[in-house]
């Protein structure tokens, strides 16, 4: 049998977060092996990002010092530098459906993304971002096998051995399972937990489709809803008693490449457990119980094969071990319910890339400096579970749902201030120590999780959710609950209204909008709450959106004149190599 060469990491799977920690670890000299089963593009799930994902790839970027990872943080520089196939996502959009009934305009909720220049938020269409990544691994010096199985793993004192199905031995000092679900280290070392601890339990049917219409052109207009954003340019759920369906369109700006929609339907196994149906079957008899969905969906055909899940959640005893770790989804997984798998991924590159950096400079692997890793995921599975269990639950009545939906915001918003500060304070500073924070509670934890504030408001409203689960107290007495307890909060602006039920969107965050809220938080917040979260200067946001603008009016120009000059001349020397910028 041949040895390959001693690399230092070796790292199973290509996807979006090896592709990340391949760069990253690469950038700073280690020599890096990534080898996947299968060959890129190819399809992946987890397409939607969020304005805390935007914030910590920008964070992850500077703190490694690889500004193509920055390029995937925001709509119009992966729309430019990555693939027109992404669709935008200006906003989180619910809409409650009730069964044989046309929806109530009035019936939902919408949660906006950042405005450029931080955002839109992006509809990542992964076999093109995927692919990126693993190309920008190879640019910085990692070296890539796809279509190599791995038949064995060996782990020895000081180094790790594979051997494919074809005899081929790789090795390396320290080994990271990026496969996802079906984890090769969780089937060797018998690592996967009950799935019986979880409060979830749910399944999915899923697929790509064309002809799904965008919702607007069948839908109740804006007069209607009043919503900030488009339906149609936002991450769109269905939400019914037991479940909700995911439409996320590729197809939803001018400049699409792309006809496709991801389309999913997921389902609380204790409501809708499973059928036995053909998933095409099945999908569509959920489909045709709302009539708004029977015409979103009219002339729709999937373009993949349709996959049906069992259970969803899964779980490990511990994610790291003797010169390994699990990635993110390699060690567990919830529900894709808010979109938070991108973000998981982000901040656990972000804390494994910075832990293996140490290691093999201190050439110290003990797995006791790996433990922290263990703690942030136990911290996030179990905050995660209990963020989408309590949906579910929310989902079998309106006014409880608009309750728990108001939680969900406040979480996503505290999480959001908290790496917005930082990165803004980065900008301002150019202090190193700040982004060292990204890894720190109680920035690395999602939604707000570890933010001692924002749990006052979490714990009891996780109880009334509890309450209504085990049959305590009605979905009306526990809203009611829920929404009071957003009332005098000294982390949302007042403004907001966010009490009052007829109140089912926030502002936009627009120029205006953040203008706005950084001076109610500057004026009306508790010093130490806008430290935390509105912790910079507006002068650094101004002069950043100012560089932006212009930034891309050059961009305009500069295309303008190659366009004209192209019409006239052959030769040009735009095909020299430039340095690459972030273009968050």
């Amino acid at each position: 049998m041949t040895v390959k060469p001693f690399y230092d990491v070796l790292i199973l799977g290509t996807g979006i977060g090896g592709g990340m920690l391949g760069s990253i670890l690469s950038r700073h000299g280690l020599n890096v092996l990534m080898l996947d089963s299968e060959a890129h593009p190819r399809f992946a799930i987890g397409e939607a990002t969020t304005p805390d994902t935007n914030f910590r790839l920008k964070l992850l970027s500077l703190k490694y010092d690889v500004p193509e990872i920055a390029r995937l943080s925001a709509f119009h520089s992966t729309r430019d530098f990555i693939s027109p196939a992404c669709g935008v996502k200006r906003a989180f959009s619910f809409l409650y459906q009730r069964e044989g009934q046309d929806q109530n305009a009035l019936e939902t909720h919408q949660y906006p993304t950042l405005a450029p220049p931080m955002g839109p938020d992006c509809h990542f269409f992964r076999q093109d971002t995927d692919a990126y990544m693993m190309a920008v691994a190879l640019n910085y010096g990692a070296n890539v096998r796809q279509q190599t199985k791995v038949a064995e793993i060996d782990i020895q004192k000081d180094y790790v051995t594979l051997t494919s199905d074809k005899g081929e031995k790789f090795r390396g000092k320290f080994l990271v399972d990026g496969t996802g679900m079906k984890s090769v280290l969780s089937h060797k070392f018998d690592l996967r937990d009950d799935p019986e601890k979880f409060r979830t339990n749910t399944r999915a049917i899923f697929t790509h489709m064309v002809g799904v219409k965008l919702y607007d052109q069948v839908g109740k207009p804006r007069q209607n809803h009043g919503l900030k954003y488009p339906l149609s340019q936002s991450t769109l759920h269905h939400v019914f008693e037991g479940g909700w369906f995911w439409i996320i369109p590729f197809n939803n700006h001018q400049d699409s490449t792309n006809p496709l929609c991801s389309v999913g339907l997921v389902l609380n196994r204790r409501v809708h457990p499973e059928t036995g149906m053909d998933p095409e079957t099945e999908f569509w008899s959920y489909v045709n119980k709302f009539p708004d969905m029977v015409h979103q969906f009219d002339g729709a055909q999937a373009v993949r094969n349709w996959v049906s899940t069992g259970r969803l959640q899964y779980g490990s005893k511990n994610i790291t071990g003797h010169r390994y770790c699990l990635l993110s989804h390699a060690g567990f997984f919830i529900d894709p319910l808010y979109s938070t798998g991108l973000a998981l991924t982000t901040a656990w590159v972000d804390l494994l890339g910075g832990q293996l950096l140490k290691a093999f400079e201190t050439n110290d692997f003990a797995v006791e400096n790996f433990e922290h890793l263990n703690q942030f995921f136990v911290n996030n599975i179990i905050y995660a579970d209990q963020m989408v269990a309590s949906s579910f639950v929310s989902f079998r009545d309106f006014d409880l749902w608009d309750s728990w939906f108001r939680v969900w915001v406040v979480g996503l918003f505290i999480g959001t201030c908290l790496n917005a500060s930082l990165y803004l304070k980065y900008i301002e500073t150019k202090d190193r120590k700040v982004l060292e924070m990204s890894g720190k509670e109680p920035y690395s934890v999602l939604l707000g999780g570890k933010f001692t504030e924002f749990q006052k408001l979490f714990r009891p409203a996780l109880a009334e959710m509890d309450r209504v689960r085990d049959g305590e107290t009605t979905p009306a007495e526990a809203a009611k609950k829920i929404r009071s307890l957003f009332d005098g909060l000294k982390y949302v602006p007042t403004y907001w209204r966010w009490h009052e039920a007829f109140v089912r969107t926030t502002p936009a965050f627009t120029i205006w909008g953040m203008t706005k809220m950084y001076f109610w938080f500057m004026f009306f917040a508790p010093s130490s709450l806008r430290k935390s979260l509105f912790g910079w200067s507006s002068f650094t946001a101004y002069k950043y959106i100012l560089a932006s603008i212009l930034d891309s009016n050059r961009a305009s120009a500069r295309r303008k004149r190659s366009y004209i000059r192209d019409v006239f001349k052959a030769w040009n020397q735009e095909w020299l190599p430039g340095p690459v910028k972030s273009h968050e």
